[in-house]
């Protein structure tokens, strides 16, 4: 089953049983206490609702389906909060597994390599500085101009606090000389869908 497939069950699953949905997604603890807290709310307010409503309170009554509701609640909303967090901390890995592949293709001369470690990515580093970085090394690298020459601009659109303002420069100036291209033109790059 694909990561997909689990958090559409898991979704499922903590719909009709809340607190499973976390239990299936491997947060076994947090789902096994709001299961018992739901389960034991939602007992209690059913036998004071249907069975012994005159023996118990409207005040205990309506507290026991309060926080039965609340308990059901809250645990999709931390189901949802659960499943965005692993897909952030999973993003995050594959882009530092990504980042550090293309650099070690790119130290040991390996550039097709390191080109296609950052594939995945490409799409996001219009937005990310250090991939912006590592896909103008690469592409400088491998020989592509005008797509290195966009990728540099692009660095040096993202990098607003100069970290890597000469490296740009001196990127740009030689891949202009080196292409013909005079000016901020717009060129077609590697972030181009």
């Amino acid at each position: 089953m694909n990561a997909d497939g689990a958090a559409t069950s898991g979704r499922l699953i903590n719909l009709l049983i809340p607190g499973g949905g976390l239990i299936l997604i491997g947060s076994e603890l947090l789902g096994v206490l709001i299961a018992i807290l739901f389960t034991m709310t939602a007992c209690f307010a059913l036998i004071a609702t249907l069975l012994l409503p005159d023996d118990v309170s409207p005040t205990w009554r309506g507290l026991g389906i309060g926080v039965a509701i609340g308990t059901y609640l809250g645990a999709q909303i931390r189901y949802a909060q659960t499943v965005r967090y692993r897909s952030a901390l999973a993003d995050d890995e594959q882009r530092r597994s990504a980042l550090r592949d293309a650099r070690r293709a790119l130290l040991e001369s390996r550039v097709e390599d390191a080109w296609m470690a950052l594939q995945p990515l490409l799409s996001r580093a219009e937005d990310d500085l250090v991939l912006a970085y590592r896909v103008a090394q690469v592409l400088t690298a491998r020989g592509d101009g005008f797509a290195a020459l966009v990728a540099w601009r692009c660095v040096r659109r993202l990098d607003r606090h100069h970290i890597y303002r000469q490296e740009v420069r001196e990127n740009e100036r030689a891949l202009a000389d080196q292409s013909g291209v005079i000016g901020d033109v717009n060129l077609p790059g590697p972030f181009d869908s």
